[in-house]
């Protein structure tokens, strides 16, 4: 019986030591283990920052749209605006051309009135000295 509680006893120690040994071990693991999780919650606060500036960015970005959207429209209708002032201009300076020519016509009619002046017309031109349609 002594010899078997002394195997016991010895049994005993050895499963001790092996239990000291595996714990420190384990207290070994875990001190590498704790900066990885600390690096992992440095990194999840680092990406809900990220998150953050990401959706702020996508909002700038959508602001920026819709603001270019109106600028393109307010462009768009600038364009159109000096087309028609443009137009409305050009049919100006064509109708006084037209009197300024109808009125020379008159008045070299009154001082020549034996002239006929029925080739000539503001829809007219002289090219290579002979009168032709304007194209």
């Amino acid at each position: 019986m002594y010899v078997k509680l002394g195997s016991l006893r010895q049994d005993e120690k050895k499963a001790k030591k092996a239990l000291r040994d595996k714990s420190q071990e384990a207290v070994q693991l875990e001190a590498k283990i704790l900066p990885l999780r600390t690096n992992v919650i440095e990194l999840e606060v680092l990406v809900a920052e990220m998150k953050g500036k990401m959706a702020k960015l996508e909002e700038r970005g959508t602001q920026r749209e819709v603001l270019l959207g109106q600028v393109e429209g307010e462009l768009a209708e600038k364009i159109e605006s000096f087309r028609k002032t443009e137009e409305e201009l050009t049919n100006d300076v064509v109708d006084a051309y037209d009197e300024g020519f109808q009125d020379a016509i008159a008045q070299f009619s009154c001082v020549h009135p034996e002239v006929n002046l029925t080739p000539f017309g503001e829809s007219k031109c002289v090219v290579d000295g002979q009168l032709v349609l304007r194209e």
